[in-house]
């Protein structure tokens, strides 16, 4: 039992930083997009990066039973799948609830917003659960 709960501290940190990684990443994604066609538009880029922060810090607390379950039921699965898995299951439930509770026109106009903030998650947990790095002596 002991043992199921050692690694929440790891899994906590890695996804606060997934969490920044993602929205600094869609946030900047987004800033280049709309400053490409004018310039005076970046306020809008910033504002859609605050509030989609805002709105998947909500999600945090949900990764700790989210790992348990997973790897309970797919034990023998890496933990970079899961974590790819979490990240576009999370992002499909949070545009559906994005498309029922707020006056978007179309799930068109949702995703060109929403998939810099994908992809720089992707980007992140690649990077985040990547292979480890093994110490190679040096041949002499």
């Amino acid at each position: 039992m002991l043992q199921s709960y050692s690694s929440i501290p790891s899994t906590l940190i890695r996804t606060i930083l997934l969490w920044a990684f993602s929205n600094v990443g869609g946030t900047l994604w987004l800033l280049v997009d709309f400053s490409l066609d004018r310039l005076n538009d970046y306020p809008i880029a910033l504002l859609a990066g605050l509030v989609g922060a805002m709105a998947s810090l909500a999600i945090i607390p949900l990764v700790v039973p989210f790992f348990t379950i997973m790897s309970r039921c797919c034990s023998d699965w890496p933990r970079r799948t899961l974590a790819l898995l979490g990240v576009v299951l999370f992002f499909l439930v949070a545009n559906y609830l994005l498309l029922l509770l707020l006056p978007i026109d179309s799930l068109t106009s949702l995703l060109e917003m929403s998939l810099p903030y994908l992809g720089a998650a992707l980007l992140a947990v690649l990077w985040l659960y990547g292979p480890a790095q093994r110490n190679v002596p040096a041949v002499s």
